[in-house]
């Protein structure tokens, strides 16, 4: 295993952090690193704790405490930490490695449920690229599509006038405009998903139960590293759906909501 760690090492001194942070966030990451290099993984844990308290979502910082808690053997609270920075930035490879390392670890198990459509469109094609992105991609496909068909449409008029052969017709525009009906779709399922409250389980073990408060009835049982939807929430408990289960309350302690 630490032979393995020695891969997400670089993502403590990668250039990723933005150094225009205040002088206060770069001392406390840089004892964070620190700290994990020497491996003290609790006072390295605490440094990278109080300087995402300066700022909330910056993901490398969320990456580097999430291996921390990992080496501390919380290994349901680093899965969550590290789909929060991906939540925060998609491209960010090394929280990406980190959160297939820890699943691969954790022998996450599987509870009975549908596999939804939406879930797994959601997991090939939402969760790897940000809105940026899509948003970047829908722009491209829009200006060269319109500037094909707006070309085609003058040279057609030209013609009609001329009364010379018509153009051929714009295959390449017409491809180009079905990228962007594709691009648009998804940026909009991006947005949308966004809207969508999730959370990691980051207790090895939780009950969802039937209503909120103590002793109540078990539905069924999920397991640290698992995500689930926010449906509601109270003073201490959460109203959680297993995305194609059931939904039943748990406490908020018991999740870290990743969005």
């Amino acid at each position: 295993m630490t032979t393995r760690f020695i891969v997400f090492f670089f993502t403590l001194i990668l250039p990723t952090l933005a150094w225009t942070q205040s002088a206060d966030f770069a001392a406390l990451f840089n004892q964070g690193t620190q700290h994990y290099t020497a491996k003290e993984y609790e006072k390295s844990r605490d440094a990278f704790a109080k300087a995402l308290e300066l700022d909330p979502h910056n993901a490398t910082t969320l990456t580097n405490l999430a291996l921390a808690q990992f080496q501390l053997g919380k290994k349901p609270l680093a899965v969550g930490l590290f789909r929060k920075a991906l939540t925060n930035d998609p491209d960010l490879t090394q929280a990406r490695a980190g959160l297939k390392f820890a699943l691969g670890q954790m022998e996450v198990k599987d509870i009975p449920h549908q596999i939804e459509t939406y879930e797994t469109v959601r997991k090939k094609l939402l969760e790897p690229v940000s809105q940026i992105a899509y948003l970047i991609m829908t722009a491209l496909f829009l200006f060269a599509a319109g500037w094909i068909w707006i070309g085609f449409m003058g040279q057609r008029r030209r013609a009609i006038a001329e009364e010379t052969a018509l153009p051929g017709f714009p295959v390449i525009g017409s491809l180009l405009a079905l990228g962007f009906l594709v691009s648009i779709t998804l940026l909009g399922l991006k947005i949308y998903d966004q809207s969508i409250v999730r959370a990691t389980v980051i207790e090895d073990k939780v009950s969802l139960q039937a209503a909120p408060g103590e002793n109540q009835a078990a539905l069924l049982e999920v397991f640290g590293g698992m995500e689930v939807i926010v449906q509601n929430e109270n003073a201490e408990w959460s109203q959680v759906t297993f995305p194609g289960s059931i939904t039943g309350w748990v406490k908020k302690s018991a999740i870290l909501r990743t969005n």
